[in-house]
């Protein structure tokens, strides 16, 4: 009989963990938590760390074994991040990660129809009632240079699966939608590398 290499022995560590939450999160202990309405967080300011504290509500999903998605309306799948590489590389198939950004030295045109697009997948994930987190990434951003319907984009918000958590982050977040959310953080900067010249730090801001 073979004997099981590093990687295998990981792998099924993992998807003991991975069984075990599962059963916490179904298990009778949180019936009553699994009933309570979902919560509509914004995470907003010109500080570092939201997209960050995002990142954080999906690995306490995923580690009670719930299923988390991540919209991102202004990163592009282009450019590689160490979230997209964490999420899709250790929990595959328990989470939805796309990016839908354009870039940035696309169009106005472009980036209307990236926006779009990225809407028109938030209104189907917003009905899903087997999602426990959707986190809407720099949403506020696409609000503010006016890429989408403001006020329909409110109403899809409010529609959402009973149960279902949202997160949307980004600077500028107008106060029409912050008035509908249920927690809102205002992260403000004191501080930055950047304003030294200090370039994005991979592991840090990617």
């Amino acid at each position: 009989m073979s004997q099981l290499n590093s990687d295998e022995k990981r792998s099924i560590s993992l998807k003991n963990v991975f069984s075990d939450a599962e059963s916490r999160l179904s298990g009778s202990s949180n019936t009553q938590e699994n009933h309570l309405p979902g919560l509509l967080i914004n995470i907003t300011g010109d500080g570092k760390g939201k997209s960050t504290s995002a990142f954080g509500m999906v690995i306490r999903t995923l580690g009670w074994g719930g299923k988390a998605a991540v919209l991102q309306f202004v990163k592009s799948s282009l450019f590689e991040t160490g979230e997209l590489n964490f999420f899709t590389k250790i929990f595959p198939g328990r989470i939805s990660f796309e990016p839908f950004g354009p870039g940035r030295q696309a169009s106005r045109e472009v980036q209307e129809e990236c926006a779009s697009k990225a809407f028109q997948r938030t209104k189907e994930l917003l009905q899903q009632s087997e999602l426990n987190l959707l986190v809407l990434d720099e949403l506020n951003i696409a609000l503010w240079k006016k890429l989408l319907p403001f006020q329909e984009v409110c109403n899809a918000l409010l529609e959402r699966s009973p149960q279902l958590n949202v997160c949307i982050t980004g600077r500028y977040a107008q106060k029409e939608l912050l008035d509908i959310c249920d927690l809102v953080s205002d992260i403000h900067s004191l501080r930055h590398p950047y304003d030294r010249g200090i370039p994005a730090r991979k592991g840090i801001d990617f």
